[in-house]
């Protein structure tokens, strides 16, 4: 076990220097991304509810130049010490089936690259000109630390080439938006993962030494105090690390598919406009089961448990962004340690108590359902202490704040 540090050089310079490795020629346009870590909200989305998200300080770059014989060359040197090299056809890629979470890692960081690749393409960022491509990643971000490693080499990737294709105004809300949607709607259409849009949100259009507070109701991005002004220093705690947790992907997505087809039936953009959402939906589900058969929807007692989820969740996030706005530390920490609505999402709840136990004044999944991480804050007289009992048994990466993804001039 251990306790990750930063490495050295910078992701941009290793980048950089992959890419000068790979194609024989100096990175001209090159991108970093921040991981991402949540405070309080990860399965409002859909909902039209409010999740809460940083940035920590580690980070994934990326290098891009054209090529002209519809090859896709993909270069990766990521902390953990997953690395790739290979040269394939893009076309090929987007045309085989779709690796589920028993592909190799290669195979599905393939997929990812080459959805989003494509996304640009359609969504006219990258020019009909260009076949083919080299992409060098270099990432300092362990994947199953709850960190956001995919999501960062995302945004990384998607700033890059939209840098390469030269479009304008990167720093402005409105593309930082649209690149924000083109990398989740690709990895939604490219991943087997359960997708968390506030991460590629947060990563695009985050601020330095604060939370990002994305409100799915209007689409509307603001900002809190950084709780480690709060007087502790912030954790991923993990068992093990390296690979992603898609464990519980399928009954996330199953359980978003439900609520946008509630959405569809009311007629309304998010079920939290619906007033009475719980009760409603439950008659809905339950006349949809007597008329078209149970296979079509969910049992109502999961189809209130999950609503009634929803519905806590997007007020714990609300009232967390307003206590870390008031700086009232005591509400904020007891109301991340608060029991949510019953779910059926497997949390590492063993892992909460065992950061409590060592020194954590609060501990929550990393992202219940999407890792299997925890993020405990510590007070910073115990901090030293927690990290040498956490590190003995446990992978710890310091979450310190970050900045915002950025074009990276060498």
């Amino acid at each position: 076990m251990a306790v990750w540090s930063d490495q050295s050089p910078s992701s941009v310079e290793r980048a950089a220097q992959l890419h000068e490795s790979a194609t024989g020629a100096a990175a001209k346009h090159v991108a970093s991304a921040p991981a991402t870590w949540v405070l309080i909200g990860e399965n409002v989305d859909h909902f039209g509810g409010v999740t809460v998200v940083g940035l920590s300080h580690q980070r994934v770059s990326a290098a891009v130049s054209p090529r002209t014989d519809g090859v896709l060359g993909v270069t990766v040197d990521a902390a953990g010490g997953f690395s790739m090299a290979t040269q394939v056809p893009l076309a090929s890629l987007l045309d085989a089936p779709l690796p589920d979470a028993s592909s190799s890692l290669e195979s599905r960081a393939l997929r990812r690259i080459a959805g989003l690749v494509q996304a640009m393409g359609a969504r006219q960022i990258l020019p009909r000109d260009i076949n083919g491509l080299d992409i060098s990643i270099a990432s300092d971000i362990t994947a199953g630390g709850g960190l956001g490693a995919l999501y960062a080499g995302d945004a990384a990737l998607a700033l890059a080439l939209a840098d390469l294709a030269g479009t304008a105004e990167l720093d402005e809300a409105p593309t930082r938006a649209r690149l924000a949607e083109i990398c989740s709607a690709a990895a939604s259409a490219n991943s087997s993962l359960s997708i968390l849009r506030a991460r590629h949100t947060a990563a695009l259009r985050g601020a330095s030494d604060t939370v990002s507070v994305i409100d799915y109701a209007d689409g509307s991005v603001t900002h809190a105090p950084h709780p480690s002004r709060l007087g502790v220093r912030i954790f991923s705690v993990a068992h093990s690390l390296g690979t992603p947790h898609a464990e519980q992907a399928q009954r996330i997505t199953a359980r978003r598919a439900f609520i946008d087809e509630a959405c569809t039936n009311f007629g309304v953009s998010s079920l939290r406009q619906l007033p009475g959402a719980a009760e409603r939906v439950v008659e809905w589900v339950q006349a949809r089961r007597d008329i078209a058969g149970v296979d079509t929807a969910p049992d109502p007692h999961t189809a209130r448990d999950w609503v009634r989820y929803c519905e806590s969740e997007t007020l714990r996030s609300l009232a967390a962004a307003k206590a870390l706005r008031s700086r009232r530390t005591d509400e904020l920490f007891t109301l991340l340690n608060s029991p949510s609505e019953a779910h059926d999402i497997v949390t590492p709840d063993d892992l909460v108590a065992l950061a409590h136990a060592r020194g954590a004044v609060s501990a929550r999944p990393a992202a219940a359902g999407m890792s299997q991480a925890v993020i405990a804050f510590v007070p910073l007289v115990k901090a030293q202490e927690f990290l040498s009992a956490m590190g003995a048994d446990h992978e710890v990466v310091e979450i310190l704040p970050g900045t915002v993804a950025s074009v990276d001039k060498l």
